[in-house]
């Protein structure tokens, strides 16, 4: 592996949707680590911009081709993440529906000529090595000759040991991918996808492989982002899941951090995926409540972080002033979130404005 941040030996390309016929995939191909790049099939340096989905058991609405093919033509993304939820209601007890969630979203993709990565969304993968050896086999046999898909075998672990569990975990799931496909696959990182210069330092064997960095932009700042300059010194990065607000997906919006963020990712040649397609009623979120699951959303339809999303993947200047929010798209639409006094453990919000349920 190559021991240089540098990048100058080969020139950066930043994949665009064009207006042009040629899709990003048949202009990249397969996706490949060269040292510490992920670099196209020709061997240049590409840098993929996108969205993730939501955790898809709770807005499951977004998970359709008409949302994926809306974040192509519209805010001109060239990837888009499939964050299936494992735990809480996801592919654990629903295993079913939940398949057919990420098969429409990357079938979507591949139609469109977007990448799209495929993530087992859990923070305690390594208890589910059985349902995640069975997901990744299926989704290698059924999609691995495809160059569009990426593979995200663990989204953020947590306190788990690097080198004692979630590195085994990592090359036993590769194992099964790799009997299928040699496609790029990303691997989580401790502490919720941060250690990455940890995971650098002790990497999983093998070919094709990047690290995860997840950041939050009002709450991780320069102190991680020497993190990730440590861990390029060896290994490729790919930012699978970042926000324009705090950790926990609410809070406080901050786009000059996150500018600093997406300005140092293009320096490093790292890709990204900002969390979320959601009308979720939250900081991070790029939609007002109630927007449509199909995609063609008006602008009074966007949150103000989605406005600075969408702007930043059209090569834009986010809007001085903000159009207001369509009236209908004020609160959440009734029956979509719980009470105050309701548990609301399953809707994972509120329908009074600024009240927001007890996890993310």
């Amino acid at each position: 592996t190559s021991g240089s941040t540098s990048t100058t030996s080969a020139p950066t390309t930043t994949a665009s949707i064009e207006t042009s016929t040629t899709s990003v995939v048949k202009k990249h191909g397969f996706l490949k680590v060269v040292g510490n790049q992920v670099t196209d099939e020709s061997g240049a340096p590409v840098r993929l911009r996108g969205m993730s989905l939501f955790w898809s058991q709770w807005k499951p609405q977004f998970w359709t081709k008409g949302t994926t093919e809306w974040l192509q033509k519209d805010w001109g993304v060239t990837l888009i993440r499939a964050a299936m939820a494992v735990e809480k209601g996801g592919y654990l007890t629903n295993e079913e529906a939940e398949l057919k969630k990420v098969k429409t979203v990357v079938d979507a993709a591949i139609d469109v000529g977007i990448y799209v990565i495929i993530d087992w969304h859990d923070h305690n993968a390594e208890k589910h090595e059985k349902e995640a050896t069975k997901f990744f086999r299926e989704m290698a046999k059924e999609y691995g000759e495809f160059p569009n898909v990426i593979f995200e075998i663990y989204n953020e672990p947590i306190a788990q040991d690097w080198s004692q569990t979630i590195k085994p975990y990592h090359e036993r799931i590769v194992k099964v991918i790799r009997k299928y496909s040699s496609n790029l696959i990303v691997l989580g990182t401790r502490t919720w996808s941060q250690d990455v210069d940890e995971a650098a330092q002790d990497p999983v064997q093998g070919e094709n492989l990047a690290y995860t960095i997840h950041f939050y932009a009002n709450t991780h700042m320069q102190e991680l982002r020497d993190k990730v300059t440590k861990a390029v010194q060896s290994v490729a990065v790919f930012a699978t899941e970042w926000g324009t607000c705090d950790a926990d997906g609410d809070g406080t919006l901050n786009f000059q951090e996150a500018k600093i963020w997406l300005n140092f990712f293009k320096e490093l040649n790292i890709s990204d995926a900002n969390w979320a397609v959601s009308d979720k009623q939250e900081a991070c979120s790029a939609l007002l409540p109630g927007a449509s699951g199909e995609g063609g959303w008006k602008d009074c339809e966007l949150t103000e972080s989605g406005h600075f999303l969408r702007a930043m993947l059209r090569g834009e200047e986010m809007p001085t002033n903000l159009p207001t929010p369509c009236p209908a798209l004020t609160t959440p639409p009734p029956g979509q979130c719980s009470d105050s006094t309701d548990d609301c453990s399953e809707t994972m919000c509120c329908n009074e404005l600024g009240a927001k349920c007890f996890q993310k």
